[in-house]
């Protein structure tokens, strides 16, 4: 009996212990739900998006299995850039509310347990922020707080020469100058975004103890992790040597090469994620915090190069940075080409590191727009299936679409992203009830009619559903810690398996624009001749429970139709 008492003791104690590891690391194998605050729940009728309105819509969220809200910038603005142009890093931008309905919000997601992960923009400030104007007079501590630098010389003119030949992103299709020059300093100033968002000088002590500072603040009102905005621009070099030319260039922010240029990925920038990583941790030691404080990566670039960005045991940079390979996913692929795709993030993930996937965002839009809406049960299905984290974009469990409805068709959409930020259809009501006003902020998608939360959960055979379904399985052993096998049952057919122990589930997706069938015991080895059904899409012709034959018989009951899914259990 005392060696009964004692194997008990042991198990339980490392169900505890399992148990509090698991609660830290919540963000290992977390769904985080993206919002764009502006257009999600309208409260007041002025066609904005606001915190009362969020609140109204947090059972909603919490009613999807989701633990995790992450939303961009609500600091006060101009506006410039959708918010990313900040001009008071510790207040609240009034057309979203007031601190004190932050702080309900806060309240509101405790009682739900909602982890939320706050947008951290780092790179630059608003030209309308106070340290930027005191920069500008050399009022000190500020003088050295943005990136200034002396006119190479003066045209013939007498108009000042931009330092060296660094280009702003934003204008990457019709490039032009990052500097800007500043009359009452008489000095240029960079910004590798907007004229309007000038960028810190990251090596200032003073600086980075105030932005530090910042971050204790929302930490201290209950921020559960961070995404850092913007990584791979955080630090230049410091001697403004001229960069690559400016189609390398282009080609390396867009993700298209690997070539080193001056202005991105500088081995500065990893020093000071290390620092990050450092003040949070020692952040979570001084509060006994639980729940360890994350940092995750917001970085365009290749994956080879984003993998750098996971740091060492010794020197940890982002929890992990964002991967992006399935919004930028443009074409249809077959499944061996799917299989190669998704291996490029797989097999170069370093030792011990947590994975990630990726729908659309608020720069990315969504990504079947790029296919057709039937595919969204294909990109569900991959991104919270396969190992790791995941996140998606507001809407995108009952497949909302995107339109543009720009007047300028001819406008650099890296600039005009708002149609990538359509406000949420939540009913079939006036403005798809976003708004009790006459007009939201953009226009609502003109499908919300027959496409809405309202519509989809009233009918159990819905996209929306089956996400539930998806997000259901995701917290089961099998999804957290299972292991991966893909497999390219035919041309057009690919199924992968999560296996733990005896638990076994394979997905199993039609990529093609064809009714296929699914001999899966052929590929898969140990499979027996039938599965149950646990999640079907729509547009699968099969139902939860169903039984699903793993070898080809005269019912061929194992067709599949074009861009569907289903998961199957042992």
């Amino acid at each position: 009996m005392k060696m009964k008492f004692v194997q008990i003791t042991v198990t339980l104690s490392f169900l505890i212990s399992s148990c509090w590891a698991l609660n830290r690391t919540w963000w290992k194998h977390d769904l985080t739900y993206g919002i764009y605050l502006k257009s999600f729940m309208d409260s007041n009728g002025d066609g904005i998006g606001d915190f009362k309105g969020l609140i109204s819509k947090l059972d909603y969220i919490a009613g999807l299995g989701i633990k995790t809200i992450w939303m961009s910038p609500f600091n006060p603005s101009p506006q410039a850039d959708g918010g990313y142009d900040i001009s008071d890093f510790c207040g609240i931008n009034p057309i979203y509310g007031t601190m004190e309905d932050f702080e309900e919000f806060m309240k509101e997601m405790k009682k739900r347990d909602l982890n939320f992960v706050m947008d951290l923009v780092l790179n630059h400030s608003s030209d309308e922020h106070e340290w930027f104007e005191k920069s500008v007079n050399r009022v000190e501590p500020y003088t050295d707080y943005y990136v200034w630098a002396d006119p190479k010389g003066y045209d013939s003119e007498g108009n000042p020469i931009p330092p060296n030949n660094w280009k702003s992103i934003m204008d990457f299709i019709t490039p032009s100058s990052g500097w800007t020059w500043n009359e009452k300093r008489h000095q240029f100033y960079f910004h590798q975004f907007l004229a309007k968002q000038p960028d810190f000088n990251l090596r200032n002590e003073q600086l980075k103890t105030e932005l530090k500072n910042m971050m204790k603040f929302w930490l201290d009102k209950g921020v559960a992790a961070f995404r850092l905005d913007a990584v791979e621009c955080l630090m230049e070099d410091p001697l403004h040597r001229d960069d690559i030319d400016t189609e390398s260039f282009i080609k390396a922010i867009c993700a298209e090469s690997e070539m080193e240029t001056p202005r991105l990925h500088h081995p500065d920038t990893f020093k000071f994620l290390h620092e990050l990583r450092m003040f949070l941790r020692q952040y979570d030691r001084e509060n006994k915090k639980q729940r360890e404080t994350a940092l995750f990566g917001e970085i365009y670039t290749t994956v080879n190069i984003k993998m750098r960005y996971y740091g060492t045991k010794s020197a940890p940079q982002t929890h992990y940075p964002y991967n992006y390979l399935l919004t930028v996913l443009r074409k249809y692929l077959d499944a061996e080409q799917m299989i190669e795709y998704l291996n490029q993030w797989i097999k170069k993930l370093p030792k011990g590191a947590t994975s990630n996937w990726a729908l659309g965002n608020h720069d990315q839009g969504r990504i079947f727009y790029w296919f057709n809406k039937e595919y969204n049960s294909i990109l569900l299905s991959l991104v919270t299936m396969l190992p790791g984290a995941a996140l998606i974009w507001y809407g995108e469990e009952t497949s909302q679409e995107l339109f543009d409805f720009s007047p300028d068709p001819n406008k650099n959409l890296y600039v005009e992203r708002d149609h990538f930020r359509l406000p949420m259809q939540w009913d079939d009501s006036l403005n798809a009830g976003f708004t009790s006003g006459d007009k939201p902020w953009v226009p609502v998608h003109p499908s919300y009619y027959r496409s809405n939360v309202k519509e989809q959960l009233a009918n159990k055979n819905s996209t929306l559903y089956y996400f539930k379904d998806l997000i259901s399985l995701r917290k089961t052993e099998t999804l957290k810690f299972g292991d991966l096998k893909m497999y390219a049952i035919s041309k057009w057919v690919l199924a992968f398996t999560r296996t733990f122990g005896q638990s076994k589930y394979v997905i199993v997706l039609n990529l093609g624009t064809e009714p296929h069938t699914a001999n899966l015991h052929a590929e898969i080895a140990n499979l027996p001749t039938s599965l149950e059904v646990v999640a079907a899409s729509p547009n699968s012709g099969f139902t939860k429970g169903e039984k699903f034959n793993t070898i080809l018989d005269h019912r061929n009951l194992s067709m599949l139709r074009p861009h569907s899914s289903i998961v199957l259990s042992t």
